[in-house]
């Protein structure tokens, strides 16, 4: 019975947050600026964050390299947004299971991930901020690979149509041929149609 009673109440939630429409996210396209720091995320595993605090090493502007990204997002709900980004950097990435791949210098690096943003706020608000989860994969010299892109970020709703995101994420690698990674980006989007 209490199986029953919690699949009925389950679907019952669910049924009500999909059925809000108030606040929905509308369509946008947008224009990020994204940094990478493979250094960082490899010195806080090996000698931890406190270490890299300590010696004042954490994104330091030589370990992060920058790029573009082009996102879109859509409102699945008043506090849920999926989020698809494209985006290309210049990187100097040394793989975990490819010791002829490092040091090879700075290479395209191409990634593509799709991000769930749960919202603390709608977007009726003028800041709403989020956690991200999602999936991804890049290529780097021919080298293919998977992550996982966890983070925080936050979203300002400066027009109807206009709006400023910021987000950080720790990358986790599914596949070897990536490594752990700090992930930041800010952009600005505009609203696709009405």
């Amino acid at each position: 019975m209490k199986k029953i009673l919690f699949t009925v109440l389950t679907l019952g939630i669910v049924s009500l947050s999909i059925a809000q429409t108030g606040n929905v996210s509308k369509k946008t396209l947008g224009i990020n600026i994204t940094f990478h720091d493979f250094a960082t995320a490899s010195q806080m595993r090996s000698k931890g964050i406190s270490d890299v605090l300590y010696n004042k090493q954490w994104s330091k502007g030589s370990r992060v390299k920058k790029g573009l990204a082009v996102s879109y997002t859509e409102g699945l709900t008043e506090n849920i947004d999926f989020n698809a980004r494209l985006g290309m950097s210049f990187v100097e990435n040394t793989l975990q299971n490819q010791s002829s791949a490092a040091k090879v210098g700075q290479k395209p690096y191409f990634e593509s991930d799709a991000n769930l943003f749960m919202k603390l706020t709608s977007d009726a608000y003028l800041v709403s901020p989020f956690i991200s989860f999602g999936a991804g994969a890049s290529m780097w010299q021919g080298y293919y690979s998977a992550y996982v892109p966890v983070g925080l970020g936050l979203k300002l709703n400066v027009f109807d149509e206009t709006s400023i995101t910021m987000q950080t994420q720790y990358r986790m690698p599914v596949t070897a041929n990536t490594n752990f990674h700090l992930f930041y980006s800010i952009g600005i989007a505009g609203r696709l149609g009405k």
